[in-house]
């Protein structure tokens, strides 16, 4: 657990809160925090559950990720694992969290400047909208490939049409095309 949460924050792209790692890596709350708890010397923990985890040193980052530098099974985090199981993280939760008209906006047309920004971040909480962002990222660094009927090509069948709305509801639509050009790159054709 500790190499899990440890490992998830310094390959986030984005610091999350405790309360949105807790839920992006569907770990209960009292997990999270009791396993910051023994990490207060390496982060940067508030007592504001809102804020985002950061660490002291950034360096520790590179140090954790290196098995010739860290050679502590407890802390030494594989890199291309993590992002594996963040990637598997993202899209657990985009499954259970995307769904159609997230923002109830049932008037069609309705431009996303018409919505306040507190329901779109009511209806996308901090953790989706990082899924959303940096789900094909993750699964790109963890060099994995796709192929077909995977858990991805599911999640693009069934999905696909709701993360781009999420995105767009988030005015970060033209992140779709990268993510898609990406996508492209680790896709295996059959």
């Amino acid at each position: 657990m500790l190499r899990y949460i440890l490992g998830s924050v310094v390959i986030l792209s984005s610091p999350l809160s405790p309360h949105s790692l807790s839920n992006l890596l569907h770990v209960s709350k009292e997990e999270v925090d009791q396993t910051l708890d023994d990490l207060h010397a390496i982060l940067d923990v508030a007592k504001d559950q809102t804020h985002p985890l950061r660490l002291h040193h950034p360096s520790f980052r590179d140090f954790l990720l290196n098995k010739d530098r860290c050679n502590d099974s407890n802390f030494w985090v594989d890199e291309k694992h993590a992002h594996q199981r963040l990637a598997g993280s993202c899209i657990q939760l985009l499954l259970t969290s995307l769904k159609e008209d997230i923002c109830g906006v049932t008037i069609p047309g309705t431009l996303v400047a018409d919505i306040e920004n507190s329901r779109v971040e009511q209806c996308l909480p901090l953790e989706v909208q990082y899924a959303c962002l940096y789900w094909v990222q993750h699964l790109q660094r963890s060099g994995t490939q796709l192929r077909d009927n995977d858990d991805i090509d599911q999640f693009l069948r069934s999905h696909f049409l709701y993360w781009l709305e999420a995105l767009s509801w988030m005015q970060k639509i033209s992140e779709a095309i990268l993510q898609i050009i990406s996508l492209e790159s680790v896709s295996l054709v059959s």
